[in-house]
């Protein structure tokens, strides 16, 4: 029987959609590789029907396009596409700052400040466990909008940037990686929510910068 305190199995579905996302953000599956659903199922180890509800999944974050009568590939990377993502990342992600910034406690301040201590001290060893900081760093502020939509709208648009957003790592020497994350926060406990935004957008605006340099134009 299993043991109630055990964390809750993960379904196929799930577990398909997790090591093909990894796969095509790692680049082990290239930008226009076509993705034949019986050849994925059989590197799963799963059947088909899990294996296309996957693919559905990445077809919404836009990692993957389906075309008709032509199958499955996945998404290119293009220098237009990283501009306009990051333009509407912009966009979404200053008005949540906006809304939040009036709802953050001091535990929030507090929290978020760790969140960056760590986030800065294990980016060399551990980038992976950096990303996923940085992730709950921002999205701890942004839940605070208490917007539902805006929500998923943001993490939609952090699953189909993810790629870009590993074309920039890591940052040459470490960079400014803790800079903009502590001005916008200083920014937010002292109520200078435009200043804020302003972090926010150098924040973006650099990684976008980044990985540019991977474009000819």
């Amino acid at each position: 029987m299993p043991d109630p305190m055990d964390d809750p199995p993960i379904s196929l579905v799930d577990r398909a959609y997790t090591e093909l996302r990894e796969a095509i953000v790692e680049g082990r599956y290239e930008p226009g590789a076509p993705l034949p659903f019986h050849e994925l199922a059989a590197s799963l180890g799963v059947s088909l029907i899990p294996v296309r509800e996957a693919i559905r999944k990445l077809e919404v974050e836009r990692l993957v396009e389906a075309t008709p009568n032509k199958g499955v590939k996945v998404a290119k990377l293009t220098i237009d596409d990283l501009r306009d993502s990051y333009r509407i990342r912009m966009l979404l992600e200053s008005q949540a700052l906006r809304i939040a910034s009036d709802k953050l406690s001091e535990q929030d301040i507090t929290e978020a400040r760790d969140i960056i201590d760590t986030m800065v001290e294990v980016f060399e060893k551990d980038p992976r466990r950096s990303a996923d900081l940085h992730h709950d760093l921002h999205f701890l502020i942004y839940d605070r909008a208490e917007s539902p939509w805006l929500g998923y709208l943001i993490r939609l648009m952090w699953a189909h940037t993810e790629r870009y957003r590993r074309l920039g790592t890591p940052v040459p020497s470490g960079g400014d990686l803790g800079g903009e994350h502590l001005r916008m926060l200083d920014a937010l406990a002292d109520g200078r929510i435009e200043t804020a935004v302003e972090a926010l957008r150098m924040d973006l605006e650099a990684t976008a910068q980044r990985a540019t340099q991977f474009f000819d134009e």
